[in-house]
């Protein structure tokens, strides 16, 4: 790819979804991305994150959250545009909202779609990542990050690349079984972190194309920052993968590795946040989180977590985190 361009990318931030799986930190009234992880919000941390890509930052949150989200400023760039959804209607026509914020100040801005939700281990090569995928953007590619596998996983999606290093998508593959995962990793399949970078103009040209419902009801509902109009609540629910990305022929794929996970379950919360203290007695392998002053204590019990927050008690064994939705749900 030679010398990369230096150039100006503006993050497009979801925040937004119930994080079912991450009850009863996660819930309705705070969605997942303003949760707290080792003492921060995961929107804060995603925002600094994108410290350095460039001087502005798009927002898309409910409009229910917009105090809380305003809330989180202090630690993103200098100028922020916020965009209220007045329906949640999925990633294609938030990221598509965004996407139209942006373009309203240059049309051909590169722009990154990244989730709030997600946590990385090594934010210089994720914004490095985002700078490699930035610069195959400019001649009119969609790329998505790819994450190398540490491990088989059912957890993901996976995305078939067509060769080598930065290539075009082959296929998608929706989240696999195990034995299946394993197979796919050893065939060299990435995951699918559900992030996305592309200019403005060709994104808004492939999504008329591809999903053009959507895309009239975000041009009738977006002009700028602030509340989408009525017309919003009309766009079909559907994700930016099955909108756009399945059908379009200009998805490609660039392998990255930057300790990523989507923080889906509080077992995968527990890989990469340390251990709250608690008082263990007979009891190995306890993950806990809790407010301050709330003391905890495991008793005879292995294998297992416990999360104290908004008045509700969690205790889970950690084979078992895929079906606190059910808590959540009920």
């Amino acid at each position: 790819m030679g010398v990369l361009r230096r150039m100006t990318i503006v993050p497009i931030i979801l925040c937004g979804g119930g994080g079912t799986r991450l009850w009863p930190a996660s819930t309705p009234d705070r969605p997942k991305g303003l949760m707290a992880i080792a003492g921060r919000s995961l929107l804060a941390a995603t925002l600094e994150r994108c410290r350095g890509l460039g001087d502005r930052v798009v927002i898309v949150a409910s409009a229910e959250h917009e105090a809380p989200v305003r809330a989180q400023f202090d630690a993103g760039p200098d100028a922020v545009d916020l965009v209220l959804e007045t329906a949640a209607r999925d990633t294609a026509p938030a990221l598509l909202a965004g996407v139209r914020v942006a373009a309203v100040r240059d049309p051909r801005a590169v722009v990154a779609l990244v989730p709030c939700d997600h946590h990385v281990s090594d934010d210089a090569a994720f914004r490095d990542a985002l700078r490699r995928a930035a610069d195959l953007a400019q001649d009119g590619r969609l790329v998505l990050l790819g994450v190398v596998p540490t491990a088989p996983s059912s957890a993901y999606g996976h995305i078939r690349p067509a060769g080598p290093g930065a290539a075009p998508v082959a296929a998608f593959v929706e989240k696999p079984d195990l034995s299946t995962a394993g197979r796919l990793t050893a065939e060299g399949c990435l995951w699918n972190a559900g992030i996305l970078v592309g200019r403005a103009d060709v994104l808004q040209a492939e999504a008329e194309r591809r999903a053009p419902e959507v895309t009239r009801a975000v041009a009738a509902s977006v002009a700028g920052p602030g509340l989408t109009g009525p017309a919003y609540a009309k766009a079909p629910r559907i994700s930016m993968d099955h909108a756009v990305l399945e059908k379009t022929d200009r998805a490609w794929v660039l392998p990255v590795d930057f300790g990523w996970s989507d923080l889906g379950a509080w077992d995968a919360v527990a890989e990469h946040v340390p251990s709250d203290p608690a008082r263990l007695v007979d009891a190995e392998r306890v993950w806990v989180q809790a407010p301050d002053g709330v003391r905890v204590a495991v008793v005879g019990l292995s294998d297992v977590m416990v999360v104290v927050e908004n008045g509700a008690v969690l205790v889970c064994a950690r084979d078992a985190a895929q079906k606190v939705r059910r808590v959540a749900d009920g």
